[in-house]
């Protein structure tokens, strides 16, 4: 017990971790700050938070826990309210032989310690773990437990389904279906979802978040609630909350922890109601400020692209299914050529970020604003680059086309499973092979890879047979084992796949003969084009990815 009554600048020096020197200047830093001392060690850099929580845990004969191998037994929350869990930066982990274990970052301060065994009235273990796992554990666990609380108040709130029908329009604005909407939200925020999935059964709703490309159940509330949750987001979207027979659109802004976000929401009558999806763009960080290097990007294909894209004129596409990042492509390559004496032109449906320097056009059908028509219009306003959001029809790709012969740089996306396909489809189009290899000057295919979660990341044996099959040497690769950071999937984030076809003259030549797509992919590789499954299983040898995960993201690419 004495030893928790120490300071720690005395049991860091004790454990050999800092020197007098060191710690007396953070003490001096820390007054004048009015931090604590572990943080400002921490920010001066002259200790890491692990290196910390490590040597505390030694000092003091307490075990040091990792993010990943934490677990919080059911209901134990329920035993520490968020905001004294908060208060001390503790979380309570389970109860063993009538005593409470709790998770501190700062297993000195006596004073928590004593407040939690007040409120819970048992006497207390502490496991260290580092400050910022603990946040982020705090975060996790804790707005889980808020979403269940919310969850049942209204529940409590609407018990009959009859009541909560006929009163939607009224109720909407009631507390506990406006605090379940924000909570679901800001949840997803948290967990890095891209989409929010509200769907009616009969006799639940089932809400799943989109997380690095896949669905994940997050709970089920009581069927009856769902009238009012689709009723408050019609509302903010500016929806037609009496129209439940056709799908609507529309899109709310909303502020999540400082942090701006556009939701843009959907509709689709089901059999047992109205199924919603909202997609959440962040408006204040993210795509803007993406450099093309941080997409994922080989170093070859990389030099290749920005080179294209600095060419005076001629056409770029990016090619792939719905989700595979295009966007963030085009708006980072925009980012990477916008300059001052350049007049850089997109017209786009939506606009999803707001660009600096960039004039953006929003698409408005019932205006008899298209794709096709504001292009036109583009056109007369002096561009130097113009980006078309995509191309969807035979007259947008033909104006594209001329617009790239008179001297602009064009960008734009069409959907093609590969980068190679994209010719094909623009002759479908009705582009001549002869226009078609006078403007296109490369094509960019793209997936979004899954990465190995970095917090459950090891190494593993490999099969022999898999490993000559796909043409990789070695046997050391990386998997992530699964945690509760990655959700116990292995795998954490994402980042573009990219292979880039360049229409050389070779190309050219097998366009105007109107090869197939399968001859041009081959005269391609023989100049050195690297496909996408190459792309994919170079990641795996890197350790950035899987073998599986490369072989399943270009499955299509390779039919």
């Amino acid at each position: 017990m004495v030893l928790r009554k120490k300071y720690l600048g005395e049991l860091l020096i004790e454990a050999g971790v800092i020197t007098a020197e060191q710690s007396d200047k953070a003490m001096q830093e820390q007054k004048r700050l009015g931090k604590r001392l572990g943080e400002t060690l921490v920010s001066l850099g002259i200790i890491t938070e692990e290196v910390m929580a490590k040597a505390l845990s030694a000092q003091m004969g307490l075990p040091f826990k990792e993010l990943r191998s934490l677990s919080v037994a059911p209901g134990v929350l329920d035993l520490v309210p968020e905001s004294l869990a908060r208060k001390h930066r503790a979380l309570p982990l389970e109860i063993n032989n009538g005593r409470l274990t709790i998770a501190m970052s700062d297993p000195l301060n006596v004073f928590a310690i004593d407040e939690i065994k007040r409120a819970t009235r048992m006497p207390v273990d502490t496991v260290v773990i580092t400050e910022s796992a603990l946040l982020r554990a705090l975060d996790q666990y804790y707005s889980r437990g808020e979403m269940d609380e919310v969850v049942k108040a209204a529940d409590a709130y609407y018990p009959e389904k009859e009541k909560i029908v006929a009163a939607a329009e009224a109720m909407v604005e009631d507390t506990p279906i406006v605090k379940l909407v924000n909570t679901v939200v800001t949840q997803a925020v948290k967990d890095r979802a891209s989409d929010i999935h509200i769907e009616p059964y009969e006799d639940f709703i089932r809400v799943r978040f989109r997380i690095d490309g896949k669905l994940h159940d997050i709970m089920k509330p009581p069927k009856h609630l769902h009238a009012g949750i689709v009723s408050r987001i019609k509302i903010l979207s500016g929806m037609d909350i009496a129209e439940k027979r056709v799908p609507q659109d529309g899109r709310f802004p909303i502020n999540v922890e400082g942090r701006q976000f556009d939701i843009r929401a959907s509709t689709l009558p089901t059999h047992h109601g109205e199924k919603m999806v909202l997609r959440l763009l962040e408006k204040t960080s993210g795509l803007p400020q993406l450099m093309l290097s941080q997409l994922g990007f080989s170093k070859n294909v990389l030099d290749s692209y920005e080179k294209l894209i600095s060419m005076p004129y001629g056409f770029v596409l990016s090619t792939g299914p719905t989700g595979c990042g295009k966007t963030t492509t085009m708006y980072s390559s925009l980012r990477k050529i916008s300059a001052a004496e350049k007049n850089i032109v997109t017209i786009e449906d939506p606009i999803e970020y707001n660009l600096p320097n960039i004039n953006q056009v929003q698409v408005n059908p019932k205006a008899g604003l298209t794709f096709s028509s504001g292009l036109r219009s583009i056109l007369r306003q002096d561009p130097d680059v113009i980006m078309v959001g995509e191309i969807r029809d035979t007259e947008t790709a033909s104006i594209a086309t001329h617009a790239a012969l008179t001297g602009h740089l064009v960008l734009s996306t069409l959907h093609t499973n590969e980068a190679v396909g994209a010719i094909a489809r623009l002759i479908d189009m009705g582009i001549e092979p002869f226009l078609i290899t006078s403007s296109l000057i490369g094509v960019l295919g793209q997936r979004l890879i899954v990465k190995i979660c970095p917090y459950c990341k090891e190494s593993y044996t490999a099969d022999e047979d898999m490993l000559r099959r796909v043409g990789i040497k070695g046997k050391a690769l990386m998997h992530g084992k699964g945690c509760s950071e990655c959700r116990f999937t292995g795998y954490l984030g994402r980042e573009g796949l990219f292979e880039l076809l360049l229409v050389t003259e070779g190309i050219k030549k097998l366009i105007i003969e109107k090869a197939p797509a399968s001859e041009i992919k081959t005269q391609a590789v023989k100049e050195g084009f690297t496909t996408m499954r190459q792309e994919g299983l170079m990641k795996a040898a890197e350790g950035i990815t899987t073998i599986e995960e490369a072989m399943r993201v270009t499955q299509e690419t390779e039919q």
